[in-house]
């Protein structure tokens, strides 16, 4: 009897180790899996974020401090992102701590408010950017073109490149702090548009203006590019916004919405079987080591066992008499006096 009762408790014992190790597996490959596929889009997020910014036309916008206080934090998050929180929700699960599991949950929840923050706030500044973009090239344009030589080789790249000439066209050289200093420095010449803006005879070293009296029209549209180069910079603006928001909200914050409900309830479930099945590795003969369902405990053995758990730590009451033996059994009936008196 001794002999079958070891081999029972040592047969549970073994299958709720195993049980453990299946769950354990199961939890683990669904976190790895999380952290894997939202540590691959904040890599791509990164890249283009980066590949973006490193753009010659980002000069165009000053008013975009890479140090405002918005990208300030979206750099924390995104370093947070990029291997701390994967780092925290890995060694959780390998641990099968509630703990770390619980700390890796809420900073994905508090990432994700503050992804919809960091989204509502430059929603409104694209808009402002957007609505001013015209006014601020045009402002620019008159007064730095010619003056300062970093925007103005900037702004030559922009004209050769998209084949473009001014904000609008051609005319807002007209105004410009570059066309007066050309009359004053140059009053023989009869020239209206810089160079950049005439099209270029294709070359295999250099490419050369169709003709070197381009710059002294700005309305033959054989010579120079009419279209105004706003629309090219804007579209580039509009197609950058939209990459961001796609791969950063429709993307990252879309997976982290969805982790959290999965996590959450996963991780829920994972840390009740646990410690299921833990008990049950310590309280032998609960499990029917049988067949594979037995391995996953279900809502009848989880209250078998707390039935057994509480019944086993109830004190033992104390014997009626009040002494330590049991009371004796009472004697039978008292026998009524059958004769008179």
């Amino acid at each position: 009897m001794f002999l079958h009762r070891a081999m029972s408790s040592c047969s549970g014992r073994a299958s709720a180790d195993a049980a453990t190790s299946i769950l354990s597996q199961y939890y683990r490959l669904w976190i790895y899996s999380c952290n894997l596929v939202l540590l691959v889009s904040v890599v791509a997020f990164v890249s283009l974020a980066a590949w973006i910014v490193s753009d010659f036309r980002m000069s165009l916008f000053p008013s975009i401090d890479l140090r405002h206080p918005s990208l300030l934090y979206a750099y924390l998050a995104l370093a947070l992102q990029g291997g701390i929180l994967q780092a925290i929700g890995c060694i959780g699960a390998i641990r099968m701590n509630e703990r770390l599991l619980n700390v890796y949950w809420t900073l994905m929840l508090l990432l994700l408010f503050g992804d919809v923050v960091l989204g509502v706030v430059w929603l409104f500044r694209f808009h402002y950017l957007s609505g001013h973009l015209k006014e601020e090239l045009r402002t620019r344009l008159g007064e730095q073109y010619g003056v300062d030589p970093e925007f103005q080789m900037l702004w030559d790249r922009l004209q050769n490149e998209q084949g473009c000439c001014g904000v609008d066209g051609p005319k807002d050289f007209s105004s410009s702090e570059w066309l007066k200093k050309e009359r004053q420095d140059f009053p023989q010449h009869r020239q209206l548009v810089p160079r950049s803006c005439c099209k270029l005879r294709p070359s295999l070293r250099e490419p050369e203006p169709l003709n070197m009296t381009c710059v002294e029209t700005d309305r033959n549209p054989a010579l120079i590019h009419l279209p105004g180069c706003y629309e090219a910079v804007h579209r580039w603006l509009q197609h950058a916004a939209d990459i961001l928001c796609v791969l950063g909200f429709c993307v990252i914050a879309f997976l982290k919405l969805c982790f959290l409900g999965i996590l959450r309830y996963e991780i829920r479930e994972m840390i009740q079987k646990i410690k299921v099945l833990r008990d049950m590795s310590e309280s032998p003969g609960l499990m029917d080591p049988t067949g594979p369902a037995s391995l996953l405990p279900g809502p009848a053995m989880a209250a078998k066992l707390r039935r057994q758990r509480s019944s086993t730590e109830q004190p033992p009451k104390p014997p009626p008499n009040g002494n330590n033996n049991e009371a004796e059994p009472s004697s039978s009936p008292t026998k009524k006096n059958s004769s008179p008196e």
